[in-house]
């Protein structure tokens, strides 16, 4: 404006005749009066250094073809917040295409916000933050970044909770206690057993559906999931059930091949650990066996995905897995100790997989054996299709056996009762929405199934009395 009217201060307009009326609507006593405007030389949005940044960070405005700018222009990924994608996200997109004619980058990877328990965003006038150094010293700082990484799913916020930070260290001890374990373990070149073999076999194949798991889910920055999946292949099926079904008897050694096979899979696991926990893989890593000079594992190739995996192995291993649980409930339901030995009856005929046995044999200490009719007073139990029978004889107190047997099938006849009234209830069935309906029919099998074996172990468990 001239220098008569300079107090009147500014307004913001795209052309200079809706500036003027701006002016006026702003300063009335203007209306009839003569005036000037300026416009402001040196203006610039707020974000207009940072949505060059991609750009101008290589020199890529003055210089717009040299060769850091060629070379690294432009980039796969950008990891930043979601409430600057206006501000700044979009506008190095629209940026890249006005100086580069292509965007600076592939992929966004939007952070969520961290939140405490109760929702809240993490802040320092709130004061919920918790104090990072503390974190990782009660609980290590692979323990902290688990525990940040298993509340991180992709697009979403962080509900922080620090008990995931105790699981990161429970999981560090895991793998360590793994480590000790297999340093641990004496050797002997000689031929390796079936069983051990077996186990090979299945673990190579469950790592690397594991490997092409994790692989799509990084592809879709899913990290949090990622993680979880290496987190369950090593706590449960490395060390759970590979190295129980390959650990031998007390005090004797672990044939070469199958050590060899063990060190090899341990090697892998701690390398698609690393992202996720990079000190203690490291440490472990380079214990394993002896390095080169300056080798590390942050270079180690991660390994690739792979077809060779053999799925008649997996699928038979988790026939293997349920028949061991269902003998461990047996000795769980009948108290009776895991070292007292008991049998394993395989009715013949049945579509049962011998391949397992040894597996099955060890690791649930029982002897299996075909016969064509089980044993009076055998438990029972169904996997799939096949029913498996464990004999408990003289195992147990027949007396209380019974009573319990006899509580419990009044208990699933009640409750058949009570969803038979619902079922039998023309008015439930039509107005019921069909997922309610389809799940007391659920509820009905069951109780039925359940109601068939109770009365089944009783009439078995008389005959064991009447004896």
């Amino acid at each position: 404006m001239s220098k008569e009217y300079k107090n009147y201060g500014f307004v913001v307009a795209e052309t200079e005749a809706e500036a003027r009326e701006k002016v006026i609507t702003k300063f009335p006593e203007l209306k009839d009066k003569k005036f000037s405007l300026r416009q402001d030389e040196d203006c610039l949005d707020t974000w207009f250094s940072s949505w060059l940044w991609p750009i101008s960070v290589f020199d890529g405005i003055n210089n717009p073809d040299n060769e850091d700018i060629n070379y690294y222009y432009p980039t796969n990924d950008l990891v930043t917040a979601p409430e600057i994608i206006f501000f700044w996200v979009a506008r190095m997109i629209i940026s890249g295409f006005e100086y580069r004619q292509q965007p600076c980058f592939k992929n966004v990877y939007f952070t969520g916000i961290v939140r405490d328990k109760i929702g809240r965003k993490m802040s320092k006038s709130l004061g919920n933050s918790p104090d990072p150094i503390a974190l990782m010293e009660k609980y290590g700082a692979d323990g902290v970044r688990m525990g940040m990484l298993l509340s991180s799913p992709a697009g979403n916020d962080l509900p922080f909770d620090e008990a995931l930070c105790e699981q990161g260290r429970n999981f560090n001890n895991k793998i360590w206690n793994a480590f000790r374990m297999t340093q641990g373990l004496e050797t002997v070149d000689t031929e390796q057993p079936e069983g051990n073999r077996i186990a090979v076999e299945w673990f190579y194949s469950r790592l690397f559906k594991t490997v092409n798991t994790m692989d799509d889910l990084f592809s879709k920055y899913r990290i949090s999931e990622a993680l979880m999946e290496v987190y369950k292949l090593f706590w449960d099926e490395f060390s759970a059930w590979y190295l129980e079904a390959i650990k031998p008897e007390y005090g004797k050694p672990l044939d070469k091949k199958t050590y060899d096979s063990t060190i090899y899979f341990f090697d892998m696991l701690l390398r698609l650990l690393h992202p996720f926990m990079p000190f203690i893989t490291e440490e472990l890593w380079q214990s394993i066996e002896q390095r080169a000079e300056g080798e590390s594992i942050m270079t180690a190739a991660i390994p690739e995905p792979t077809d060779f995996i053999c799925e008649p192995m997996l699928n038979g291993f988790e026939t293997a897995k349920q028949i061991i649980a269902g003998i461990r409930t047996v000795r769980q339901q009948k108290n009776i100790s895991p070292k007292e030995q008991m049998t394993l009856q395989v009715s013949a005929g049945q579509e049962h997989d011998a391949t397992f046995n040894l597996i099955v044999s060890k690791l649930a200490n029982v002897a299996i054996e075909t016969v064509d009719e089980k044993s009076s007073g055998a438990a029972s139990f169904m996997v799939g299709t096949c029913e498996y029978a464990v004999p408990i004889g003289d195992l147990i107190n027949v007396e209380e056996e019974l009573k319990k047997l006899t509580a419990e099938l009044k208990y699933q006849e009640g409750f058949l009762e009570s969803v038979m009234k619902k079922l039998d209830n023309e008015r439930f069935v039509a107005n019921a929405k069909p997922e309610i309906v389809e799940n007391e029919r659920n509820k009905k099998a069951q109780a039925e199934e359940k109601i068939i074996l109770l009365k089944a172990s009783i009439e078995s468990i008389t005959k064991i009395n009447e004896h």
